[in-house]
């Protein structure tokens, strides 16, 4: 049975209701150049704190769990963080996962969520067919996204950057909702996040040669491709310099404008405090750590 949302608003902060139950956060109204959009993680939020441990998720991803752990911490750790001020319409999950990108880890992300048991209760004008998220209540299945854009489906959860509307509210009250009501949600984000790090290791692989490097400097690479900030078409170059250093962990984590300097020290210190990272080892033939 489809849940039904109530948006409540209190000056620019938006909660809701789901069938007339307790009242949850959804987002703060906020600028941001020049769109507006909702924002929940902040000084004094009242987001609910559902926070990411690697402990919670060793079956069934052993080191994985761990590896993903920093870059998490880097994003906040939250499983209902949300934002929709900026160009990628909606941007969900402790991983930060973007809705802009064809075949990208929203994408990949929502697909899995459609696939549980009680996606009608959320979206229940949404299904997966042949592979693609599509709008489902037609006569025909119509694909919201495929190989070139996302843009209808960008469209479907945010129909626009200048202002806050109720549908993008509801949207996002369903996804904080179901993903703080089930635990298979949660799954969900963990399984695409650690997808999207086997896919940052095996390119990394391909492009640079990671074999027999430590977990620290996989794990710092991994962050550097998930947040982009070693430029476009800069940063393979970056990264193959600083493996060829006489220290590649502090070049690695180097890389980079100063601006993104809270982050890398945010980096160091969360895989510091992990030994079991460093102690791990990247296995071409394998294509795993061991």
């Amino acid at each position: 049975m489809p849940i039904y949302f109530k948006i409540l608003r209190n000056g620019d902060d938006f909660s809701c209701t789901a069938d007339n139950g307790p009242a949850f956060f959804v987002g703060r109204r906020v600028p941001y150049e020049g769109h507006i959009g909702l924002y929940n993680v902040f000084a004094r939020s009242k987001l609910e704190r559902l926070n990411y441990a690697a402990s919670d998720f060793q079956q069934p991803h052993g080191f994985w769990a761990t590896l993903i752990e920093p870059t998490a911490i880097c994003e906040g750790l939250n499983f209902l963080t949300l934002n929709t001020y900026d160009n990628a319409a909606l941007t969900f999950g402790f991983g930060q996962f973007a809705a802009h990108v064809p075949n990208g880890d929203f994408v990949k992300y929502f697909r899995a969520l459609l696939g549980l048991s009680n996606a009608a209760d959320y979206f229940p004008h949404l299904g997966v067919v042949d592979g693609r998220i599509c709008l489902t209540d037609g006569s025909q299945p119509m694909p919201l996204e495929g190989d070139k854009t996302t843009q209808p489906l960008m469209n479907y959860l945010n129909p626009g950057l200048s202002e806050v509307q109720d549908s993008e509210v509801v949207a996002a009250a369903k996804f904080i909702h179901w993903t703080s009501s089930s635990a298979d949600a949660r799954v969900a984000q963990v399984t695409e996040m650690v997808a999207v790090f086997r896919t940052y290791m095996s390119n990394a692989d391909s492009r640079v040669g990671i074999n027999g490097c430590s977990g620290n400097l996989c794990c710092v690479i991994a962050d550097i491709l998930h947040q982009g900030r070693g430029g476009k078409g800069t940063t393979w170059p970056l990264i193959h310099q600083a493996l060829k250093s006489a220290r590649p962990y502090e070049a690695l984590l180097a890389i980079g404008p100063p601006k993104f300097n809270s982050r890398k020290a945010t980096l160091k210190k969360a895989i510091d405090a992990r030994p079991e990272i460093s102690a791990k080892r990247w296995s071409s033939a394998q294509k795993d750590f061991i």
